[in-house]
């Protein structure tokens, strides 16, 4: 028994050297890449929905379902502002069982999800650096493309594991700096997008729905369930950087404030681009179906997906910035250069290879970003899990002078080295649905502690019962139709993935709370932080 008690006492006592280091700045920094992380990945919701539709979701989609979503995520961050967030509160609510399983369903989302994005600023670099695309030979060594991008993503994964274990402040003014040098070429992209538009005299007639089609309620229904699912992503993750709670400065104020200066941040990333750019050449002539388009036939290439909508070869190959043969569509590095090329007649010109240039060092410095803010909670969750004793003690250690989870961040940082390739690709279907699982737990977690902790201090929904039935409803309803656009586009296969990385955290959670949970008291979220607010 002395043993067990000594036990818990070092675990409360590791746990009490996490430094809080984020304050507003730094917290609104994590959270941005969390939630948004620039405006690269909006562009299928163009190619697929429709330029109409798509400025519509972009407008609508903050108020239907990022709203609702931060509002539920602030009344239970600031009721229980606690490391590892979302793990207590579902906890909370439904038992440790729902908690462990909301806690391991995020964190397997962050080894399949977050650990692409350095594959994927390894292929932007390729711009730059053709070796990441065609392979290279060194020292009379054959070296794969594929190879070559793991090692950039190795070195990003582990710069940034450096990084975190510096501290979650210095990460955090890291990734504001990061958001300020991505942002400069989205506002040039802007600014000549609206200039080339006002420079032509005439405005783009631009149709609602992809190629033109009717609208009736089989096409209208068919596109927004498609381009909801793709606005959705990119609007999502507010309750993440929560699992950093006890790293927080005043979390009961910070949080909530550091999440209403990203949701604007967030409309204006993905409104002012898209705008600029489809009013300013790169939406005029058919050019917004290959917006974001990926080819369902690799071999046939892209325009096999967009000549249903009259789009031929010979006018994807015309546009002079990419081929009808390519696998993917246009991003907005290809989108700055069409606008470029509309202004001076030459889409190999000066002012088109800048464009495709910055928004490349853009796309790059983006990806960087959404790895550390996504990160983020994937070190916080295990060291939550630990702390009350669903994981092995030893992730319990805090760096003495930074005050970081040092070994949980070299734990989480070795599984990303490993997923870190395009052979786990195929599991990234699975996230979605693990992810949104977890909201949807988030959401029934807020209506249970409604009831049975009435007097906790929190910063409540507006409006009362009705208030947080119409987030509630409108937040369920979001997601139920992106679940049902992900089984039409992906079919059961990625559904199945999900519940059997689920099923194994459950039955995983009977032999780890049986080794690990004797002697180890459970975590109080209520007193968690309290005495810094």
């Amino acid at each position: 028994m002395a043993e067990k008690n000594g036990g818990a006492k070092l675990i409360s006592a590791e746990a009490s050297k996490l430094k809080r280091g984020l304050t507003l700045i730094p917290l609104t920094g994590l959270i941005y890449f969390t939630v948004c992380g620039g405006s690269f990945g909006i562009e299928p919701l163009v190619g697929y929905a429709g330029p109409g539709l798509a400025l519509l979701l972009i407008a609508l989609t903050p108020f239907i379902f990022s709203l609702p979503n931060l509002l539920i995520v602030q009344e239970l961050q600031t009721m229980m502002p606690a490391q590892g967030g979302y793990y207590h509160w579902v906890k909370r609510a439904f038992g440790p069982f729902a908690g462990f399983l909301s806690g391991w369903n995020n964190w397997v989302v962050s080894w399949l999800d977050v650990s692409i994005y350095p594959i994927w600023a390894a292929l932007y670099l390729s711009v730059f650096i053709p070796a990441l695309d065609e392979g290279a030979v060194i020292g009379g060594i054959e070296l794969s493309a594929g190879f070559l991008q793991w090692i950039v993503a190795i070195v990003m994964i582990w710069f940034v594991a450096w990084l975190q274990i510096r501290g979650s402040r210095i990460t955090g003014f890291f990734t504001n700096g990061l958001g300020v040098l991505m942002i400069i070429p989205l506002v040039i992209l802007t600014l000549v997008g609206f200039y080339s538009w006002v420079k032509s005299g005439t405005t783009p007639s631009l149709p609602f729905l992809p190629g033109g089609e009717e609208i009736n309620f089989g096409t209208l229904t068919s596109a927004f369930s498609v381009g909801l699912f793709v606005v959705m992503w990119n609007y999502m993750g507010w309750e993440l950087p929560s699992a950093a709670g006890d790293e927080v400065v005043e979390p009961r104020k910070t949080y909530p404030r550091a999440m209403a200066i990203v949701l604007i941040l967030a409309i204006l990333t993905y409104a002012l681009p898209v705008a600029a750019s489809l009013y300013g050449g790169a939406g005029e002539g058919d050019r917004y179906t290959v917006w974001g388009v990926e080819a369902s036939d690799e071999e046939a290439g892209i325009v096999a997906d967009v000549e249903g909508y009259g789009v031929t070869a010979e006018q994807i190959d015309g546009w002079g910035v990419s081929s009808a043969g390519d696998a993917t569509g246009w991003e907005f590095p290809q989108i700055g250069q069409v606008i470029a090329a509309k202004i001076t007649g030459d889409a190999e010109s000066p002012l088109a290879i800048f464009m495709m240039s910055i928004l490349t060092i853009a796309a790059v410095i983006s990806m960087t970003g959404l790895f550390i803010g996504n990160s983020l909670g994937g070190s916080r969750v295990p060291f939550a899990l630990a702390e009350d004793g669903m994981f092995p003690r030893w992730m319990v250690k805090v760096h003495p002078k930074h005050g970081s989870p040092y070994v949980a961040i070299l734990v989480v940082s070795v599984i990303y080295s490993i997923f870190a390739t395009n052979a786990f690709e195929f599991l990234i279907v699975a996230d979605v649905f693990l992810q949104l699982l977890v909201v949807l737990a988030e959401i029934a977690a807020l209506w249970m502690l409604r009831r049975t902790e009435p007097d906790r201090p929190c910063t409540r929904v507006p409006g009362g019962i009705l208030g947080l039935s119409l987030a509630s409803f409108s937040l369920t309803a979001v997601i139920l139709i992106a679940f049902a656009s992900q089984i039409i586009e992906a079919g059961w296969g990625s559904i199945g993935i999900a519940l059997g990385l689920m099923a194994v955290g459950g039955v995983l959670y009977f032999p780890i709370r049986k080794i690990y949970k004797p002697g180890v008291p459970d975590v109080d979220p209520f007193e968690t932080g309290e005495g810094d607010d």
